[in-house]
């Protein structure tokens, strides 16, 4: 699609967009889906970006969070999705620009890792998760670190898989779109 393409178009894009993103979540409730679906919305959202562009993409995070946290109860999933699923895919490639590239993965770690804090931190408050840390404590005064780490190992691995999602939509899917729109 065309950078120049009329506002109305991009307006319906969006709003298709968005309500996509927020019936993915609608899914989120199933416990096995709280990480994976917000994961999805925020890909979903990332189109917006490329499509159109970042300010678009950004502006239609905000409001398919908003609509996310008014109409879906799960919690968690919502915290995920505005503290890091929702804008991640599209800073990734901002960041990514930083050379050298050591220091782009060391922000994008630290991003990763500042907002898994916040939505825990939140999350302790709202849904007394302090009760799971304490259950955690009989596997050891690791338990924490070692879920960290894991939790940073899945976020390499999202990473990477994000440039192969990127790269396919680019190369397979936008093509074949844009022959449809014409």
């Amino acid at each position: 699609m065309s950078r120049h393409a009329g506002n109305s178009f991009k307006i319906a894009y969006c709003g298709i967009i968005v309500a996509l993103s927020v019936i993915a979540m609608l899914a989120a409730l199933i416990p096995s889906f709280t990480y994976l679906l917000p994961a999805i919305s925020g890909l979903l959202i990332w189109t917006i970006a490329d499509q159109i562009d970042r300010k678009w993409g950004l502006l239609s995070y905000g409001s398919s969070a908003l609509l996310c946290f008014m109409l879906i109860p799960e919690i968690e999933a919502n915290l995920f999705y505005v503290f890091f699923f929702g804008y991640y895919p599209i800073v990734k490639e901002l960041i990514e620009r930083i050379k050298p590239k050591v220091l782009a993965f060391v922000i994008k770690l630290a991003v990763f890792n500042v907002a898994v804090v916040i939505a825990f931190q939140i999350l302790c408050q709202v849904m007394n998760l302090d009760e799971i840390l304490d259950g955690l404590e009989s596997f050891g005064d690791m338990a924490v670190y070692v879920l960290w780490g894991a939790a940073n190992i899945a976020f390499v691995i999202y990473d990477i898989c994000l440039n192969t999602l990127f790269t396919a939509f680019r190369k397979w899917l936008k093509p074949r779109l844009m022959k449809k729109l014409k």
